[in-house]
């Protein structure tokens, strides 16, 4: 249940995002379309995302660069929310679950490093971005076919200058994120008998780290930064005589309990399209104008 229910608040968000370029957008290609990008992320890692913003952007009839911007907006506000919540984290609940090894302060000194230097950067990015959308005027020295492309590709990022969509957008965003956390934490509660809450925030931090590094699927990634959090930060939840062949269950149960339902429905939605992994594939290497 968890897992459609992220998968709704995905499609619904990217068609708010979209509202500035063309509104009503059908949220039953939103749908299919969100569940067949992170099917055909399996193979290759990330043509998902401009295979399925082509597909949307041809049901649709609005251009490709919009589609494919408003999908880029999507993964910063994702960004910037698993920052926020584990900066929230960080302020509030993490002496609670000090690392238990010298690893894993190691671990949580670089990921605060990091944390900060990327929520800066990000914040950077959204002050140039909003720059560039105030004025149309810089746009008229560029080239003609230059402009043909990237104006309808920073009409993407419109939302940004609506209050209402970027409210609801900020909203679904912490709503998704808040979602797969209760999904992490039913999983944990399923192979231990306690496990709080605000450390499933953890678990679901660090294992975006693993989702980010372009594996199949994230497969790999994954598991190994979960292993790599529940041994160093909550072992004394796990089992006593063998810790680490715990973690490395229930990371991989968790990593398969995510993503089976999402690949069968996937490709039920490829067979309905008539496409397949190789037709996905060229679509995603396809120019934007194209």
């Amino acid at each position: 249940g968890f897992v459609f229910l992220h998968m709704l608040l995905r499609a619904v968000r990217w068609g708010i995002l979209l509202t500035p370029v063309k509104r009503g957008i059908s949220l039953k290609n939103l749908f299919s379309l969100t569940l067949i990008k992170y099917t055909v992320n399996i193979i290759p890692p990330r043509a998902g995302e401009l295979a399925a913003s082509f597909l949307l952007a041809s049901k649709e009839r609005v251009s490709a660069a919009s589609v494919i911007a408003a999908s880029l907006l999507e993964r910063v506000l994702d960004m910037m929310t698993v920052v926020i919540i584990f900066g929230i984290y960080m302020s509030f609940f993490s002496h609670w679950y000090a690392p238990n090894s010298e690893r894993g302060q190691e671990v949580m000194l670089t990921i605060r490093s990091y944390s900060l230097k990327g929520f800066i950067v990000l914040c950077l990015g959204f002050a140039v971005l909003a720059l560039l959308l105030r004025s149309n005027q810089w746009q008229e020295r560029l080239p003609a076919k230059l402009r043909s492309v990237l104006s309808p590709f920073l009409d993407g990022f419109r939302g940004l200058q609506q209050g209402g969509v970027l409210f609801q957008s900020v909203l679904l965003s912490a709503a998704i994120w808040l979602v797969i956390t209760l999904q992490l934490w039913c999983f944990m509660l399923a192979y231990v008998d306690h496990f709080p809450f605000v450390g499933s925030l953890f678990l679901m931090a660090i294992t975006v780290v693993g989702v980010a590094i372009p594996t199949p699927g994230g497969a790999g990634g994954f598991q190994f930064f979960m292993d790599l959090a529940l041994v160093n930060f909550f072992a004394r939840y796990l089992s006593a005589h063998d810790p680490q062949s715990q973690a490395a269950g229930i990371s991989n149960g968790s990593y398969l309990v995510s993503m089976i339902p999402v690949i069968l429905t996937g490709l039920y939605f490829l067979n309905r399209e008539g496409l397949s992994f190789g037709s996905v594939s060229r679509l995603a290497e396809q120019k934007p104008d194209q």
